[in-house]
């Protein structure tokens, strides 16, 4: 082909050009194709490969790789951040509105109350089940600085952040760990929240926050029944414990008289607090009852459901300090520190800085395990506790060792355990919030949002206080408290809530967390709540989160006779072995994980069984239940919203989560062309 090479190389053919030149190959070709060939037509154009990725720089592969895996996240900001101004007028989108203002300081009001309430309960819960190491100063200053970040850069600011249930068994379990692990309790908490918001961070850049979209009913009428029973298990445990651990009083002891006379007062205590659980459990539930109520005005029925808490809380605090109530409480009133403020500002739960020391092997880390070890057998000693030789022991050796470098490797495995539970719990406390019935008219931001709580987790972990994530059901009262809604009548007696709109505004979640963060400064009035109240709280709690419960529900439904069942739901519409089998199913996890949950050394795995609900949802029920029968027990998204209310079931709604489709993801969309979603009560 020489001849043909050296025409070429004297004019060069471009793409496009006509030539007429005969090409012959050369003698030497072998295995071509010898006849010759006339290129008398255009050459097509070539295309030109783009080069290999070994041409690329490593920043550009790096770069390009970080554009792939944040793309969710990219796509949030996208949506989110042009309507961030718009998130901090009191207005309904479009201009500022006193009523708007209104709104916005009562559900400011509202979700403060909501969300303090329980952050006293846990604060209580984890001082006596961590030592005395995380109480209610931790709890305060973790629910309100998470709160005050999440109002001010999380994507979806209706969502509610706090110290949940679940948070503080985990942590309970991880205390407990940490004694037989003979490993400073602190840091090592500190170091699994350091871990577990590297996760978090890593799941919502590589997109797996999809994945929770899968939820259904059926995950979260179990993951609700199974708050509701620790809830009241924890409050029967309080009340119960020490009145059957004073048994046997022998007027002959050879203890003497001092002694008897401090178990008399143990037991009477134990009684005392009682009677003030049960009483604020009865005025809490009846109370939270009012809007069934023929008295007073449709408004103050609302007003006593929405604060039956606080108020059952302060008439049993007030009657606890009727002359012979109060010598029979004594001194079993909520824990704080003695000291809540020094010269620096606000003191943590002991001796401590507010810093968590991470670094192993520093005197910080050192001077830390002593203080704590020193605040467990203080706290320990001053409830009374009788401490056994191998406690002791633990404790003793908690103090003498500070932090290692394996230490920090074990607190891998508790972090991922840590991230499969908010996993779970905020996405669905996210979605609550959402839900397409509230006619939200901002995009979502669900990876976003994950990522900024995983930045959150881990300065928890820096300042050694338990961390927080979406709040259920604070997370979708806070939306409604911000809705605007009428009242409209659903047929056979029932009446409904139909949403127009809502004020998306970052105020009030900015000042409900600013209000729990300044509730360290009446830490010295809230010491005066005696525990029995807390307990009797713990109980309503529990109790008032099974209303609205499809399985609770269900449950009852499984004892009533068969003829007074109710024909008006779609599961009765079905064979009732399948009802009953489905229900079982759900029955059988809660009580697996409420187990789980209570193990020695396998509790920390009990996130673990909550996030295997979701695929086991979508992979082994279809085995068991034909479609038609997930669909009445389990129903879709597009048709929960419709669903009659079984005959006595609380004002709440079933926890089914939502999503928005991707026409209601685009910025401001028209409230006009929404689908009209209904809440029945």
């Amino acid at each position: 082909m020489g001849g043909a090479k050296q025409l070429l190389t004297n004019h060069p053919v471009t793409s496009g050009d006509a030539v007429g030149v005969e090409l012959r190959p050369d003698s030497s070709s072998v295995g071509e194709d010898s006849s010759p060939r006339t290129v008398g037509a255009e050459i097509p154009p070539v295309a030109v490969e783009p080069p290999a990725s070994g041409g690329r720089s490593c920043g550009e592969r790096l770069a390009g790789a970080l554009e792939t895996c944040c793309a969710d996240i990219g796509d949030d900001l996208h949506g989110r951040l042009p309507l961030y101004l718009s998130d901090w007028a009191t207005t309904d989108g479009i201009r500022c509105t006193l009523g708007g203002s209104v709104k916005i300081f009562s559900a400011s009001l509202f979700s403060y109350i909501s969300s303090v309430l329980p952050a006293i309960v846990i604060g209580d819960l984890l001082f006596s089940s961590t030592g005395g190491q995380i109480g209610l100063p931790e709890v305060l200053v973790s629910t309100g600085m998470t709160g005050v970040i999440w109002a001010f850069i999380g994507g979806q600011p209706l969502c509610i952040i706090g110290v949940t249930m679940p948070v503080a068994i985990f942590t309970s379990v991880c205390y407990i760990l940490s004694l037989e692990l003979q490993v400073p309790f602190l840091p090592w908490m500190g170091w699994i929240c350091v871990f577990s918001g590297i996760m978090h961070i890593l799941l919502a850049a590589s997109g797996a926050v999809h994945f929770v979209h899968k939820t259904t009913a059926f995950s979260c009428e179990i993951f609700g029944f199974f708050i509701s029973v620790t809830y009241i298990y924890d409050a029967l445990a309080q009340l119960l414990g020490p009145i059957l651990s004073n048994r046997g009083i022998d007027a002959w002891s050879p203890l003497g008289s001092s002694a008897m006379v401090y178990l008399l007062r143990e037991r009477s205590a134990s009684f005392a607090n009682a009677c003030l659980a049960t009483g604020t459990y009865i005025v809490c539930m009846a109370l939270h009852r009012a809007p069934r109520w023929s008295l007073f005005t449709p408004r103050i029925r609302t007003a006593l459901a929405d604060y039956a808490a606080p108020l059952g809380i302060v008439i049993f605090t007030l009657v606890s300090y009727i002359p012979y109530v109060s010598e029979a409480v004594g001194d079993a009133r909520l824990d704080v520190p003695e000291n809540v403020f020094g010269p620096s500002g606000l003191l943590p739960s002991f001796d401590r800085s507010w810093l968590n020391p991470l670094l192993p092997g520093t005197e910080a880390a050192k001077h830390a395990a002593e203080a704590a070890a020193e605040a467990t057998a203080e706290v320990l000693d001053r409830a009374g506790v009788n401490v056994t030789a191998g406690t002791l022991s633990l404790l003793e050796g908690a103090g003498r060792h500070s932090l290692k470098y394996w230490h920090v490797s074990t607190a891998l495995a508790p972090a991922l355990m840590l991230t499969a539970l908010f996993f779970f719990d905020h996405n669905v406390s996210s979605k609550l919030a959402q839900d397409p019935k509230f006619k939200l008219r901002k995009p979502t931001a669900y990876h976003w949002d994950f990522s900024v709580l995983g930045l959150e987790v881990l300065l928890c972990g820096l300042f050694a206080v338990p961390p927080g994530n979406g709040l259920i059901p604070q997370a979708p009262l806070h939306t409604r408290a911000l809705a605007n809604c009428k009242i409209e009548a659903a047929g056979n007696g029932q009446t409904r809530e139909v949403f127009s709109d809502v004020v998306e505004t970052r105020w009030s979640n900015l000042l409900q967390s600013l209000g729990v963060l300044l509730s360290v400064f009446a830490l010295p009035a809230l010491a005066c709540i005696p525990s029995g109240c807390l307990d009797g709280t713990f109980l309503f709690l529990g109790m008032a989160g099974f209303g609205g419960n499809g399985l609770w529900e269900r449950s009852w439904l499984v004892l009533t006779q068969p003829s007074l069942r109710p024909d008006n739901v779609p599961y009765m519409r079905i064979p009732w072995r399948k009802t009953r089998l489905y229900t079982v199913i759900q029955l059988a996890f809660v009580i697996c994980v409420f187990i789980l949950a209570k193990l020695p050394f396998v509790a920390v795995l009990f996130p673990l069984l909550i996030a295997v609900l979701i695929p086991f949802r979508m992979y082994a029920l279809p085995r068991w239940f034909t479609q038609e029968e997930l669909d009445a027990l389990d129903p879709p998204e597009d048709a929960s919203d419709t669903q009659p209310v079984v005959a006595g079931a609380a004002e709440e709604t079933s926890p089914v989560p939502h999503t928005r489709s991707k026409e209601q993801k685009a910025p401001l969309r028209a409230l006009d062309s929404a689908p009209e979603q209904s809440l029945e009560i």
